[in-house]
């Protein structure tokens, strides 16, 4: 269950669910709101999700926190709570070349996350200023100092592109690759912070922080870390938005609608898709098709199969049309497009509770077992692909199959990482006391999963 930022607020003030209640009640007194029950059963309720404060009591806890009035009145229950956690520096950063340096150098001492820091009206605020910067964007300016020597730049653009081939297939674990590619950004975030340089050498270097930082959204989702994920997915859109990097920004905010599409609300997904899409100039076809896909799983999971199927089908003419005389396009990359289609396929259907029907698009990916090779290269995101495959396998009382399938997932990672482990546990308890999910379990230990 992913945990909620009350409970983090809550475990910052070091107070049980009852003292809690009782400061809270004890607040809502002095603010001149009146008296309310201190029951701990009440907070309980509201980390769980299943109730929602009153208006009254959020003003307290507001207070409390150390969050303005107007700013929980205007975001709502429960986004102003990531104002009074250290999201808020991501959250309130200006965007602004250094507001996007200052953001990566915040996620270097980030905490683990269970949720997604930027949600409802927050989000529309963050999407709205992101496509005014982008329209004008306000360049990093020359710095004093010493200067970042042309050989160093030119390693770390190498290095920087060796990670992303790597991302895109490689046998290379996920966290292995994650320790690399968080060092890369932390060194150009110094180099940004501390080096002399000229305008364009800044955009440069800025560049390559907003391709580390994707790199590392992409890399968490591999782990399972989706709310890590998605900061590191806002802070590369803050700094390709920061360059003018207008493609760059794009496939950022295409990273971000799937970060919500897998653990966030599907109408936040459509706002990222709708802001990406009104973004000035036209889409390349490649990124037009991935946000038909994203938009296809949105309305799968609003429960629209005739919206989804619709989207789905738009995607697929692009890849098999506008694909033809887009130059961006390499053959790597219509075959991601081409297998990103087949699983947003798979996952629609298995959103709309099809299971039968989305089965053949994860056999196409897949394969029937580990004994037939998979069109999906070997990448460090594969093994997170793989839960898909097992929640089809499972909804159609295949358990044999999805215990295969997951130490297929294992021997792509060795030992799987904490959160990715759990999150295959989870599907599997329901079968504990089967003899060959009690084999299994003895594999799903979870490991230290991320530097966090």
């Amino acid at each position: 269950m992913a945990q909620h930022p009350l409970m983090l607020l809550r475990n910052s003030v070091g107070l049980s669910h009852r003292d809690y209640a009782q400061l809270v009640a004890d607040t809502h007194h002095a603010l001149g709101f009146g008296h309310i029950h201190a029951r701990r059963e009440k907070i309980s309720r509201w980390e769980s999700g299943r109730a929602i404060p009153t208006l009254t009591a959020q003003l307290a806890m507001a207070h409390i926190h150390g969050v303005a009035e107007e700013d929980a009145l205007r975001r709502g229950w429960p986004h102003w709570l990531h104002l009074a956690t250290d999201d808020a520096v991501l959250i309130n950063e200006p965007w602004t070349p250094q507001g996007a340096i200052d953001s990566a150098e915040q996620l270097a001492g980030a905490q683990p996350r269970s949720y997604l820091a930027v949600t409802g009206p927050g989000l529309h605020a963050q999407l709205r200023a992101a496509l005014l910067t982008l329209a004008d964007p306000k360049l990093l300016p020359a710095r004093e100092g010493p200067p970042v020597p042309s050989e160093a730049l030119t390693c770390i653009e190498s290095r920087t592109q060796s990670l992303e081939a790597h991302e895109a297939g490689s046998h290379a674990t996920p966290m292995a690759l994650l320790y690399a590619t968080r060092t890369e950004l932390q060194l150009i975030t110094t180099l940004l912070n501390h080096s002399g340089y000229s305008s364009a050498t800044g955009a440069r270097l800025l560049g390559l922080a907003a391709r580390t930082a994707r790199l590392c959204s992409c890399l968490s989702i591999g782990l399972g870390e989706v709310a890590i994920a998605e900061r590191y997915a806002l802070t590369a859109i803050r700094m390709a938005v920061a360059t003018g990097g207008r493609h760059q920004a794009l496939v950022c905010l295409a990273d971000l609608a799937g970060i919500h599409l897998v653990a966030g609300d599907p109408r936040d997904a459509l706002s990222v898709i709708h802001a990406a899409r009104t973004a000035p100039r036209r889409l390349v076809p490649h990124l037009a098709a991935t946000l038909r896909s994203w938009e296809a799983l949105a309305l799968a999971r609003l429960g629209e199969p005739t919206g989804s199927a619709q989207a789905m089908n738009q995607a697929g003419r692009i890849l098999a049309t506008e694909l033809e005389g887009d130059v961006t396009c390499d053959q790597s990359t219509r075959s991601i497009n081409e297998m990103r289609l087949a699983l947003c396929t798979g996952i629609s259907w298995l959103h709309l509770d099809r299971p039968k029907q989305a089965l053949p698009s994860f056999i196409t990916l897949f394969g029937e077992d580990a004994s037939v090779p998979s069109r999906v290269p070997a990448c460090p995101v594969t093994a997170a692909t793989l839960l898909y495959m097992v929640d089809v396998q499972l909804s159609l009382g295949e358990l044999d199959a999805a215990a295969r399938s997951t130490h297929r997932a294992i021997a792509l990672v060795g030992d799987l990482p904490t959160a990715l482990a759990q999150q295959y546990h989870q599907r599997f308890a329901p079968y504990e006391n089967e003899p060959l999910v009690k084999d299994l379990f003895a594999y799903l230990t979870p490991q230290p999963s991320s530097p966090w």
